[in-house]
């Protein structure tokens, strides 16, 4: 950002401070750091102008106000010191990164549009049901690597330890590695199916494979892993609230009935490009609370070493932790809109490889340590394990519950849509239905509160239920079977396409059998 570093005493005009309407993050003395400053409001602008220009403002397209403009981007300080030195040391500009040309907010930005839940969807619509175009490659490296870490690593691996408690520490271990083996191979097949049909929808691969049939069933399992989501995390914040004393003064029901009357107006937003701080602010306490759990797990478990009790296979509920690793790796319908929003698309492979690697052992490492330190005593969700009386891990729960709270319109919106599609269709003229649609919202946030709370007390078993009927067929056997009808010509690659196809039909029986 540069050191820009100014002293501002006087009080700003009312004018500027309500035109602005961004937080001015002051030090000592009521110093304005007018760097962040700026890339705050860099991020509040949208991709169009917020005013336009009057006729008393000269017209800018001199090279010297183009100079001026990028000066005074987030960061412009910066660029221009590093192509200063560059035209010193005669660097020619095809030889310079291309960070040295954009502005931070632009590396910043486009992580969002990667990671847009309706893209994940395989389907963009607007608000009226209108399908919008795909998202033009613009990201680099450094925003890819965020989205894929992002489109997998989230509140599920916090599920890990109790799941490795279900499973045994040896065979959770075994099988979580064999079932991120087996993601990459269909993540592959997806990826060559795009690759040999021209498409970028998860959707459209399935259509131009099985007809719109495909497309459908494909809709139905994403849009139901996303609302599964949602009712997850709502039972999450009911049990984190309970740990921090709401029991008091609220039952776990009325909790979950509190959450979803402040969704509501969340989810009521029009544009998920709003809520971008939103996700941000998420993001961090996520990061923040995984962190923190990880401390006081590894900290006891160096004081007091591993809990006596540990079991390395339990034949009895391993099921249930079949289901909660398929439901953990949740990332696959991301990967078609990562790879298409990147500027060099055929980087992606390798660059998921070594990620995506680096994924797997965070979930080991997290899951085994987790149930190592804590034992048979550990919860289906760990955070609820941190000291009851520390006031850190007081804050990381009630940090992680509000940082569930900031994420859950954007798993809602999205597949809000594809129902609101179904049931309105495409409305004209545009923004008619816009109250019938809140109603609509509504009642779904009401239907996902009342499964939460009946659901509430075999959370575990929901999350197996969860990862068995929606995740599973995403997963594993929608990418095998369309690549089967779509690419494989060689006996081997059927073979191995009709491979997985069992095996996704196998996982999901067994893990309902043993739910049931």
């Amino acid at each position: 950002l540069g050191p820009q570093l100014t002293c501002s005493r006087s009080r700003p005009s009312a004018m500027s401070s309500s035109l602005l309407a961004v937080p001015i993050l002051t030090g000592h003395g009521g110093c304005t750091n007018e760097a962040v400053t700026d890339l705050y409001k860099a991020l509040l602008r949208d991709e169009q102008p917020l005013f336009t220009r009057t006729l008393s403002e000269p017209a800018s397209g001199s090279a010297e106000d183009s100079g001026i403009k990028q000066l005074k981007q987030p960061g412009g300080f910066r660029r221009s010191h590093l192509h200063q030195q560059a035209d010193q040391q005669g660097i020619p500009d095809a030889e310079r990164p291309a960070e040295w040309s954009v502005p931070l907010v632009n590396l910043v930005r486009p992580r969002w549009k990667v990671l847009l839940y309706e893209s994940a969807l395989g389907i963009r619509l607007s608000e009226d049901g209108e399908a919008l175009p795909p998202v033009a490659g613009e990201c680099g490296v450094p925003q890819t690597v965020l989205a894929i870490w992002k489109g997998f690593v989230g509140s599920g691996i916090t599920f890990l330890p109790g799941a490795f408690l279900q499973g045994g520490w040896l065979f959770s271990s075994v099988v979580l590695v064999v079932i991120a083996a087996c993601n990459i191979v269909c993540i592959w097949l997806l990826l060559d199916c795009s690759a040999r049909t021209g498409l970028t929808g998860f959707g459209e691969i399935a259509e131009r494979a099985v007809g719109n049939v495909g497309k459908q069933a494909v809709h139905v399992s994403l849009v139901f892993s996303q609302f599964a989501t949602n009712v997850a995390y709502m039972i999450f914040i009911s049990q984190m609230a309970q740990s921090l004393g709401s029991s008091a003064l609220l039952t776990s029901a009325q909790v979950i009935i509190l959450v979803v009357v402040v969704l509501i107006p969340l989810c009521w937003v029009r544009s998920i490009h709003r809520l971008e701080f939103a996700i941000l602010g998420a993001d961090v306490l996520i990061v923040f609370g995984l962190g923190a759990a990880m401390w006081y797990a590894c900290q006891d478990l160096f004081n007091r070493g591993p809990d006596p009790e540990l079991m390395a296979f339990k034949p009895g509920t391993c099921g249930l932790f079949m289901g909660t690793a398929i439901f953990t790796f949740e990332g696959l319908p991301y990967i078609l809109p990562i790879k298409s929003c990147m500027r060099q698309p055929e980087l992606f492979w390798p660059l998921f490889l070594k990620n995506f690697v680096g994924i797997v052992v965070v979930f080991l490492i997290f899951g085994s340590v987790g149930y190592a330190n804590y034992g048979p005593g550990v919860h289906a969700v760990v955070l609820l394990n941190l000291p009851p009386q520390d006031p850190i891990a007081t804050a990381v729960r009630a940090a992680y519950m509000f940082a569930l709270l900031l994420s859950s319109p954007f798993v809602f919106l999205s597949a809000a849509r594809i129902t609101e599609l179904w049931v309105f269709g495409i409305v004209k003229p545009k923004g008619t239905k816009k109250w019938p649609k809140n109603a609509f919202r509504a009642a779904e946030l009401f239907l996902f509160g009342a499964i939460a709370i009946f659901g509430g007390q075999y959370f575990e078993k929901f999350l197996a239920f969860t990862g068995a009927v929606c995740c599973a067929p995403i997963a594993f056997i929608y990418p095998a079977l369309f690549h089967l009808v779509l690419c494989a010509e060689s006996l081997g690659a059927k073979a191995l396409d009709i491979f997985f196809v069992v095996l996704g039909v196998a996982a999901m029986v067994f893990v309902l059998w043993e739910v049931a």
